[in-house]
């Protein structure tokens, strides 16, 4: 009777893992997990509640992964698809948005908020693949966020309207400056000039209220950048990362809550 109930959980899990072919985005970790979870839930008993469990938990998990990668789509006639549950990027895609990307992250914070609600109330799904990639992708988009603000000249009070036209595209960007400054005539340079000459004092002051906002953004940008780098490994020191977390927020960093799990 009990290996009966051993085969029919095998068989289960097997029709549940079919369900996630491996051209499906983040498969290869839902796998693993799923695999894991199968485990730590499987009885030797009634079938109904392990079928239970494990559908409900393939339901958060799925939740989880598309948050992770809302903002994402297979770049053109491109046949490779990530099976991480989440993109684990690296300083590179900080600087320069990889194809795919349609935002400064793949990840949906509002989405991710919603699904770890679902999952904090099943403490036994926890499992440390899925609290490092929801916190590396947590910090890494609010650092992003804040990088695209620097980068577009707000926390400056100067708005670089190439950049944001080009939706960060450094080609584009330098199309839309190329644009901005063409057809400029000698009577309207003339009038620039006289209008630099007279606002002298005032763009002296501007000048150093943007130096002092440039040198914040700094000591905010590297701040956040240190606290997610102690988030990028499989395993995480959660005493560190807090008190990195609490660095940057002191020098003007805004972070969502990371996941807090019930005793």
């Amino acid at each position: 009777m009990l290996n009966r109930n051993a085969d029919q959980h095998d068989k289960i899990l097997q029709a549940i893992l079919s369900k996630y072919p491996s051209d499906g985005v983040g498969n290869g970790d839902f796998k693993k997990i799923l695999t894991s979870w199968y485990s730590r839930i499987r009885k030797n008993g009634d079938i109904k509640p392990y079928l239970l469990k494990l559908g409900e938990a393939s339901g958060v998990l799925e939740g989880i992964r598309d948050a992770c990668w809302a903002n994402w789509l297979p770049p053109e006639n491109s046949k490779y698809v990530p099976q991480t549950l989440w993109a684990w990027p690296n300083d590179d895609a900080l600087a320069h948005r990889p194809k795919g990307w349609l935002e400064s992250s793949p990840a949906d914070l509002d989405d991710i908020d919603n699904y770890m609600a679902d999952y904090l109330k099943r403490p036994w799904m926890r499992r440390d693949a899925i609290d490092a990639s929801v916190i590396n992708a947590l910090i890494f988009t609010e650092l992003a966020l804040y990088a695209d603000e620097v980068k577009s000249g707000r926390p400056f009070g100067m708005i670089n309207w190439s950049y944001l036209f080009s939706r960060g595209n450094p080609l584009k960007q330098l199309g839309f400056s190329l644009i901005g400054s063409a057809g400029v005539t000698i009577g309207i340079w003339a009038l620039y000039l006289t209008y630099r000459l007279f606002t002298i004092p005032a763009r002296f002051r501007l000048r150093k209220a943007r130096k002092r906002a440039a040198e914040k953004a700094v000591e905010t940008l590297t701040a956040m950048e240190t606290a997610w780098h102690a988030a990028r490994g499989q395993i995480i020191n959660p005493s560190r990362l807090r008190e990195l977390v609490l660095a940057a927020e002191e020098r003007g960093a805004k972070f969502r809550p990371l996941p807090a799990y019930p005793p």
